[in-house]
C-alpha cells in the first residue's frame, strides 16, 4: 500500500466518483478494482428466491418439465421431471437448446455450474449429455458475447456405462468477471446416428455479486456511499446502535449525520444468531443504511483484519476520514465501531485533482492497523437539469423487445427549476413530454430527451433499445415433379428494420392440423425438400421465428393428390353362352392419343385389332367349342405409332353353359 507521502495519479481526465465507489466495493471484497468477490464469497445470483432474481427464458420446454426448475435451488439427484428443464419432443429438432437469465439490476458474474440429467442406459436414451456447453453475456448494446478467461473450460460429466445414473455430478466453468443484465446458456445437442438428442438440466447456477446501483441519477443530494454498521451484542443484551453514520455525497467530503433505526425486537437477541436493522439517515429520504447485528454468549477480542476505508475530497480540502473502522475478529464476528488513529496528512498530496493516496491508521491491539484510500476529485457544479430516460422493463433474452416498451423521462432541477421536457425518436422532431409513452417504432430506436430550466440551461440524455414486435412471414412455393412428388421451397422474411428471420421449421403429413400426431416431426429448414404425393392430400406446415423471438403463426399448404396414371389401352373380357357353347368377347378401347395395333392372345387362339385410332374400340370373339370354360386371362400386346409398346392382361371368370 502507499504511504501518505506517495501519491498515485490517473492518466487522461482522471477518475470519477463512480470509479471511486466501484473501487470501494471491490476493496471491501479484498480485491482490486473490477474484481468480484473471492470464490467463497460469491452468491448464486440466479437463485429464484433472491430479491434481484432473474427472469427465466428457454428455447423450448416440454409439458412435464419446468423452466422454473433451473434456478429453484434444488440441484441434487432426482428423477422427478418437474424438477428439471427438458427439451425432449421439441418439434423443431434444433441443433442446440438455450436458456437465458435476465436480471432487472446488473450483476457481476464469474462462475457457472451445471447439473445435467440424461436417460441413456437408464431409460429410452432420448435425453443425452450434450456435445458441449457455453456461456454468453449481453453487453450494454444488447449484443451477445462469449465469456472469456485464460483458464476457461467447459467440462462435461462422464457417463459410467457399467453403472449408469440419470442425475450427473455438477460441472463448473470459471471466467473473467463481467457485469451484465443477462446471461445465456447454450447446450449443443449430441448427434446420435443423425438424430439430435434432447438435453435436460436439473439446475443452472450463475455465481457472482449484485453490481452496485447508484443514486438516481447523479443526484447531488444523495450519498454515493455510507457506513455499513456491524454490531456485536451479548445474548439478552441491548443492541447499541450508533447515533450517527458517515456518508459521502457527490462532491464529498465524508460527514456524519444522525440516523434513526427501526425498533429491535427483544426476541432477536434472546439467543445466538444474527439479524439486520434498517436505518434512515437524516436528510436522505430515499436512501437507507443497514446494521448487521451478531448475537452470541461471548466474543473474541483478537482482531484478525480491518476493512479498507475510502473517502473523497476536493483539491486543497483536507480529507475527512472516518472515526472508526470495521474489524473482523478471530471468531468471525465484525464490529464497525473500532477506534482508529489516522496519521497526519501532508497538504501537498491532496493539492491537485485526480490524485489517489493511502493513509495509515493505528488500531489498539492490532499491529497491522488500518488503511484509508483518499480520492481527490474536482467538484461537480451542476447548472443543467439532470435528465434520465428509463424503459419500464428489460428486453427479452435475445436483447430485443418483442412488445412495445414504455419510456419514462425525468428531469431533476439543479440551479433553476425545470420549465419543460421534450423527447425525440429521430433526433430532429421534438415532442413535449407529459407522461410515459409506449414506443411503436421498430428496429434500433434511440429516445433522446432534453429538459430546459427557467434560466435557459438545457440538460440532455438518451437511451436506446432494439424493438421487434412483428413476427416474420414465410412464402411457400412448390413444383410438382412427374406428377408423383412436390419440391417445396420456403422463403422466410422479416420486414426491416426487424431482427431478421432466424429459423424456419417445417413438417408434412396427412393431417391438416399443424400439431397433428400423424404428421412427421418438425425439422429445421435449410434447403428445398421433396414430399411424396399420395391418393389423399398431403399438408406442409411451416413456422418461422426471428432473432428477437417472435414466432409466426403456422402456415399450412395443401399439396395436390397423386395424379392417376394416363389411361392407355383398356381390355375388357366378357364370357357368354351361345347355345350350349361358351364364347369369349374381348373389347379393346384405345384411350391414348396415339394410333395403336393390338394383338390378343387367349387359350382359344389369337386375333389382331389393327389401326385403332385414339378413342376407337374394337371387339373380337373367341369360340371355346365347349359347354364350359375355366377361368383364364387375355394378354393384349400393344404397339403404338410412336414406336412404344405396352402389355395389358385381362382376367375372366369360369363359365359353364351346362
Amino acid at each position: 500500500m502507499f504511504s501518505t507521502s506517495e501519491t498515485r495519479r490517473t492518466s487522461g481526465r482522471g477518475i470519477i466518483r463512480r470509479a471511486a465507489v466501484a473501487l470501494a466495493l471491490a476493496l471491501a471484497f479484498g480485491g482490486t478494482a473490477g474484481a468480484v468477490a473471492a470464490e467463497g464469497d460469491l452468491d448464486d445470483v440466479s437463485l429464484a428466491t433472491r430479491d434481484n432474481a432473474p427472469a427465466v427464458d428457454v428455447s423450448y420446454v416440454t409439458g412435464w418439465n419446468s423452466a422454473a426448475a433451473l434456478n429453484d435451488g434444488e440441484s441434487g439427484p432426482t428423477d422427478d421431471y418437474a424438477r428439471m428443464w427438458g427439451t425432449w419432443g421439441d418439434p423443431a429438432g434444433p441443433t442446440a437448446d438455450r436458456a437465458t437469465y435476465v436480471w432487472d439490476s446488473p450483476v457481476t458474474v464469474s462462475e457457472s455450474a451445471l447439473s445435467l440429467w440424461q436417460n441413456h442406459l437408464t431409460g429410452d436414451s432420448g435425453v443425452r449429455i450434450p456435445e458441449a456447453w457455453a456461456i454468453e453475456y449481453r453487453d450494454e448494446s444488447g449484443d451477445w458475447l462469449p465469456v472469456e478467461g485464460a483458464e476457461l473450460a467447459y467440462p462435461l460429466p462422464t457417463l459410467d456405462e457399467a453403472a449408469p445414473v440419470s442425475s450427473l455430478p455438477p460441472v463448473e466453468a470459471r471466467f473473467d468477471a463481467v457485469t451484465t443484465t443477462a446471461v445465456r446458456l447454450t447446450l449443443a445437442r449430441a448427434d446420435i446416428d443423425g438424430e439430435r438428442a434432447a438435453t435436460s438440466v436439473i439446475e443452472w447456477q450463475v455465481r457472482g455479486v449484485d453490481a452496485p446501483v447508484e443514486p438516481e441519477p447523479d443526484d447531488p443530494g444523495a450519498f454515493l456511499d455510507a457506513q455499513q454498521v456491524a454490531v456485536r451484542t451479548p445474548v439478552g443484551g441491548e443492541v447499541a446502535l450508533p447515533d450517527q453514520v458517515w456518508v459521502i455525497r457527490e462532491n464529498g467530503p465524508l460527514e456524519y449525520v444522525d440516523v434513526t433505526w427501526d425498533p429491535v425486537d427483544a426476541a432477536n437477541t434472546a439467543g445466538p444468531g444474527s439479524f439486520d436493522v434498517t436505518g434512515a439517515p437524516a436528510g436522505f429520504a430515499d436512501q437507507t443504511v443497514t446494521a448487521h447485528v451478531q448475537v452470541a454468549d461471548g466474543f473474541s477480542d483478537e482482531i484478525e483484519s480491518t476493512d479498507y476505508a475510502v473517502t473523497l475530497t476536493a483539491p486543497g480540502v483536507s480529507p475527512v476520514l472516518p472515526d472508526t473502522v470495521t474489524a473482523t475478529f478471530a471468531d468471525g464476528t465484525r464490529d464497525s465501531g473500532v477506534d482508529v488513529d489516522w496519521e497526519a496528512i501532508e497538504p501537498s498530496v491532496y493539492a491537485e485533482a485526480d490524485a489517489i493516496f493511502d493513509v495509515a491508521g493505528a488500531v489498539a491491539g492490532f499491529g497491522d492497523g488500518a488503511t484509508a484510500t483518499v480520492f481527490v476529485v474536482e467538484p461537480v457544479v451542476q447548472t443543467k437539469p439532470i435528465v434520465s430516460v428509463e424503459f419500464d422493463s428489460a428486453p427479452e433474452g435475445s436483447g430485443w423487445y418483442t412488445s412495445a416498451p414504455t419510456v419514462a423521462i425525468t428531469a431533476q432541477e439543479t440551479a433553476s427549476p425545470v420549465a419543460g421536457i421534450e423527447y425525440s425518436l429521430d433526433g430532429d422532431t421534438w415532442t413535449l413530454y407529459d407522461q410515459p409513452f409506449a414506443i411503436d417504432a421498430q428496429g434500433e430506436v434511440t429516445v433522446s430527451a432534453r429538459a430546459t430550466s427557467e434560466d435557459g440551461a438545457i440538460g440532455e440524455a438518451s437511451a436506446s433499445a432494439r424493438i421487434d414486435t412483428i413476427a416474420p412471414s414465410t412464402a411457400v412455393d412448390y413444383v410438382i415433379v412427374d406428377g408423383t412428388s412436390a419440391t417445396v421451397t420456403l422463403t422466410p422474411s422479416d420486414a426491416q428494420p426487424g431482427s431478421g428471420a432466424d429459423r424456419v421449421v417445417w413438417s408434412e403429413g396427412p393431417d391438416p392440423s399443424p400439431t397433428g400426431e400423424a404428421n412427421n416431426m418438425y425439422a429445421t429448414y435449410d434447403e428445398p425438400f421433396s414430399v411424396q404425393l399420395t391418393d389423399e392430400p398431403r399438408y406442409v406446415h411451416v413456422q418461422a421465428q426471428d432473432a428477437a423471438g417472435n414466432v409466426e403463426e403456422h402456415i399450412t399448404v395443401e399439396l395436390p393428390r397423386l395424379e392417376p396414371p394416363q389411361a392407355a389401352v383398356d381390355v375388357e373380357v366378357t364370357t357368354r353362352c351361345i347355345g350350349a357353347r361358351v364364347f369369349l368377347a374381348v373389347t379393346v378401347e384405345n384411350a391414348t392419343d396415339l394410333e395403336a395395333d393390338v394383338a390378343l392372345e387367349t387359350a382359344y387362339g389369337s386375333r389382331p385389332a389393327h389401326d385403332l385410332e385414339p378413342g376407337e374400340s374394337a371387339t373380337r370373339k373367341f369360340p371355346t367349342r365347349s359347354h364350359e370354360a375355366p377361368a383364364g386371362e387375355v394378354v393384349a400386346t400393344i404397339a403404338f405409332a410412336d414406336g412404344s409398346t405396352d402389355e395389358v392382361v385381362a382376367e375372366y371368370a369360369e363359365l359353364s353353359c351346362g
